[in-house]
């Protein structure tokens, strides 16, 4: 795979000109940001393979912002941007997703060796992708065990995930309840679309709301940027509200 579209999110204009001017030298579509809502309009009008992404923005917090970009279903790879010394802030975003981190400035050949290790990446990760879809076609692949209870819920994983009923999965912490839903969703007419799991025991009572339905820029303090919801990041696939 070869990069193809890149969007870059940072608050130095100059920097945003160099960079695209470099990239469309080599005859890559590039989208210019300066700011997160601006990259949340282009990231609603198509897909990207590559985000170069500034650690601070105008209008908030890029690492806070490449949470929410891992969030979707068709994430591009996210390289973060920042000023030297800010070593807590790169190890917590490589933690968070990153691919990779830039230290401003850097130089051309620099973007090279970015381009060629998400094409790399990629690579690999397509090959990954196809192996593991080949090896969980069947429930059977995770849910082991030869007690007829297994079998009986096998058969019923599925045959309920042919429908598009809402399905409760009942059972005691750690007897595989998310391996169901996953088992559920990937032998389901869903299975290329998103899997999305939120632990709602993990959410304070007053960020449920905005955390599964999302919110509008300035709709209450603090909202300094537009957010999508769960629902609407499973659109086309499954969600799993654990908890």
């Amino acid at each position: 795979m070869s990069v193809e579209k890149v969007i870059m999110v940072a608050r130095e204009e100059f920097l945003r000109k160099q960079v695209a001017q470099y990239l469309r030298k080599k005859r890559i579509d590039v989208a210019e940001c300066g700011t997160i809502q601006e990259a949340h309009d282009f990231l609603g009008k198509g897909n990207f393979d590559l985000m170069l992404l500034d650690e601070s923005l105008p209008d908030g917090s890029g690492a806070e912002f490449l949470v929410e970009v891992n969030l979707r279903p068709a994430k591009p790879m996210v390289v973060m941007m920042g000023a030297e010394g800010s070593v807590d802030i790169a190890v917590q975003c490589m933690r968070d997703g990153a691919f990779d981190y830039l230290i401003k400035p850097f130089s051309n050949e620099q973007i090279e060796i970015i381009l060629h290790k998400t094409e790399q990446f990629a690579q690999v990760l397509n090959v990954n992708q196809f192996l593991t879809h080949q090896e969980s076609e069947d429930p059977e692949s995770e849910i082991l065990g030869e007690a007829e209870a297994t079998k009986q819920m096998r058969k019923l994983i599925r045959r309920v995930a042919q429908t598009d009923a809402t399905v409760l999965i009942q059972g005691e912490n750690g007897t595989g309840k998310e391996l169901v839903a996953r088992a559920m969703h990937r032998n389901s007419t869903r299975k290329d679309g998103p899997f999305i799991m939120l632990n709602c025991a993990a959410l304070p009572e007053n960020l449920v709301e905005s955390e599964l339905f999302g919110h509008e820029k300035g709709s209450f303090t603090g909202a300094t940027n537009k957010r999508e919801g769960r629902f609407e990041l499973a659109h086309g696939g499954t969600i799993f509200l654990d908890e």
